[in-house]
Formats: structure tokens, C-alpha cells, sequence
């Protein structure tokens, strides 16, 4: 019975973290976009699961790869809940992947289960080293994710954002994503102008990503 007792604590002191990141505003909209409320970490989470699912399903991915993409979608912010949301620029890509990694290998380490803790490792481990395919398309339904939250806030505030406050989030996501994951014929095919792209090109590139 005391072993249940402990195994309950450490379980709840690791799902606290996920329920921390209800309170971490996301900096860059913070910083750029004159709102009273912008999305929190975990809102930017909930939305990259939704994203993924839709796309898991619409290209008929497995069961078990939908699952695993949305554990390492689950973890891919989970450190924020020590050490915050960082802007691009604001600290070295090297020192906060340190800080990151820590924050991860301390909340990790309160899974009071082995198989399942060595599990979560093996998947954060996977999704920061972004060489599989399974990693690649977590990091493109983040950047994913910023374009249609940067339309979201365009749309949904036209008295307060305009396209310029939005454009610097747009335009490195859209990069980002046809850069990494439009293969050059399609690039080539496509309306899509990489060195400049604009709010219209969503519909292009979620047309090329579901070809």
C-alpha cells in the first residue's frame, strides 16, 4: 500500500508539468502581437495534436505511429514548465537545448514506472535528435501550427493585428516547411514563392503536404 502511495505522488508530481504549462504564455505572440490573452504553451500543444491527428488519419499512418508522434507532440515543450518559453535569439540555440535537456531528463525521472520512463526517454531523445520521420513530422506540425495560430490571430483581430505584426512568424515557419518537407518538383510546380511567402500560400502548402 505505501508503494501505491509513492507510485501516486511521483505520478502526479510528473503530470503537474503538463498542467504548468497551462500558465506559460507563448513569448513570441506576447512580445509581438498588442493582445490581452495569447495562446499558453499547453494551448500550442493541444493544437499540434490536433493537427497531427487529422494528418495521421487523411495518409492513413498506423495506430501505433499516431500514437507515438502524439507522445513526442506531448513532450516537445514539456521542459518549458522549468525553464519557460524562450524567443528566438534571446539565449543560444546550444545553452537553452542544455537547459531543455535537463529540464526533461528531471521531469522524466519522476515516472515512477521503468518501462514506461525509458519509453518516454527513447522518444524525447528521437524527437530532439529530428533524424526519423516520425521526428521530422513533429517539427513540421510546429511550425505548421504557428502559421494557422499567426492566420488565427489575423482573422480573428483585425482591429488590433494586421499582416505586418504576423509576418516574421509566418514567414519562418512557411520556410521552415518548404524548405524541409516540399520536395523541389513540387516546388517547382507550385504558386508557392519560398523567398517570400505569404498568408495566402497555407492553402498551397497544405495542398503539396497531403499529395
Amino acid at each position: 500500500m505505501d508503494n501505491l502511495k509513492y507510485n501516486i505522488k511521483e505520478t502526479f508530481e510528473f503530470l503537474n508539468h503538463f498542467y504548468k504549462l497551462k500558465d506559460i504564455k507563448r513569448k513570441g505572440w506576447r512580445k509581438k502581437l498588442v493582445l490581452d490573452n495569447v495562446e499558453s504553451v499547453a494551448e500550442h500543444t493541444l493544437s499540434m495534436i490536433s493537427i497531427a491527428t487529422l494528418f495521421a488519419e487523411h495518409n492513413n499512418i498506423s495506430a501505433s505511429k499516431t500514437l507515438k508522434m502524439i507522445k513526442m507532440i506531448l513532450l516537445h515543450d514539456l521542459g518549458e514548465s522549468i525553464i519557460g518559453d524562450y524567443t528566438p535569439g534571446s539565449i543560444k540555440i546550444v545553452e537553452k537545448k542544455k537547459l531543455e535537456n535537463d529540464a526533461i531528463d528531471n521531469i522524466l525521472s519522476k515516472i515512477p514506472f521503468t518501462e514506461i520512463k525509458n519509453r518516454y526517454v527513447k522518444i524525447w531523445k528521437e524527437f530532439d535528435e529530428n533524424k526519423s520521420e516520425i521526428s521530422k513530422l513533429v517539427h513540421l506540425f510546429d511550425k505548421l501550427d504557428m502559421m494557422i495560430q499567426a492566420k488565427y490571430y489575423l482573422d480573428s483581430n483585425k482591429n488590433k493585428v494586421n499582416e505586418e505584426d504576423i509576418k516574421s512568424f509566418f514567414e519562418s515557419a512557411s520556410r521552415y516547411i518548404i524548405d524541409n518537407n516540399i520536395k523541389n518538383e513540387k516546388k517547382n510546380d507550385s504558386n508557392i514563392d519560398n523567398k517570400n511567402p505569404k498568408i495566402e500560400d497555407i492553402e498551397q502548402i497544405l495542398l503539396y503536404l497531403n499529395n
